[in-house]
């Protein structure tokens, strides 16, 4: 199984990572990858841009040493409503959008609290994604979830760094990812790098697909060719073209 596209990358713009997107890129080649999609957070993070920093995502080139350069951010999950950080006239001009829900912006408020706040995020036209939904600080009734991707026809991750450095994450991982298989639900397969280092890693995240037989089919990020068919899709989906 191979990854060709990098859905969830952090550069020094979101304040706690250590590359630049110069730096990225480079790795990004030494990975293999055909490209990425620079996520930096959301204003609620502490330290992160403002939102009209996406405003400024024009100026960058459409690919470095032949690895093509995707626009994103990783928006925050705010309330328990699934309101993000990020201005809809901003929120329009990325090429692809996560949401995430983070400790230090919410704390869980209980299953139903948490599965709505995702849900409502989900129901953001503009959101593409739900950043590692498997989270163990959060509760999620993963049935609704996944229903409701599906339902919307949006995308969960499988986070590789999730996996590494939240205890608990790849067990709720093997809860959602078979939900997925029986809804239909297509996937990104994500580093979530914080350093160059960390761009195109996929370890962990590759061995549980895996051992769950996961289709590759609903993978998205598998190839360039898919990924940017689904990017087609969602330009019509948020009425850009």
């Amino acid at each position: 199984m191979n990854i060709e596209i990098d859905t969830h990358t952090h550069t020094v713009l979101s304040g706690h990572a250590h590359s630049t997107l110069i730096e990225n890129a480079a790795w990004a080649k030494k990975a293999g990858l055909s490209g990425f999609v620079v996520t930096d957070h959301g204003p609620a993070i502490p330290s992160a841009p403002p939102d009209f920093n996406l405003s400024t995502l024009r100026y960058l080139p459409e690919s470095i040493d032949g690895v093509r350069v995707y626009h994103g951010v990783e928006a925050n999950i705010v309330d328990f409503e699934g309101t993000l950080d990020i201005r809809e006239k901003y929120l329009k001009m990325p090429h692809f959008v996560i949401a995430g829900i983070h400790e230090i912006v919410i704390r869980s408020g209980g299953r139903s609290k948490d599965t709505q706040a995702v849900v409502g995020a989900l129901q953001n036209k503009y959101v593409d994604v739900i950043s590692h939904p498997d989270n163990p600080s959060y509760s999620l009734d993963y049935e609704a979830v996944v229903k409701e991707a599906a339902r919307l026809n949006k995308l969960l991750e499988v986070n590789d760094h999730s996996f590494e450095f939240r205890p608990g994450g790849l067990e709720n991982a093997y809860i959602y990812l078979p939900l997925c298989i029986r809804y239909g639900v297509r996937i990104v397969v994500s580093s979530d790098a914080h350093s160059a280092f960390g761009m195109g890693k996929f370890d962990a995240a590759l061995l549980a697909l895996g051992n769950l037989d996961f289709p590759s089919e609903l993978i998205v990020n598998a190839t360039k060719e898919r990924f940017e068919d689904y990017l087609a899709e969602r330009s019509r989906r948020v009425g850009l073209k």
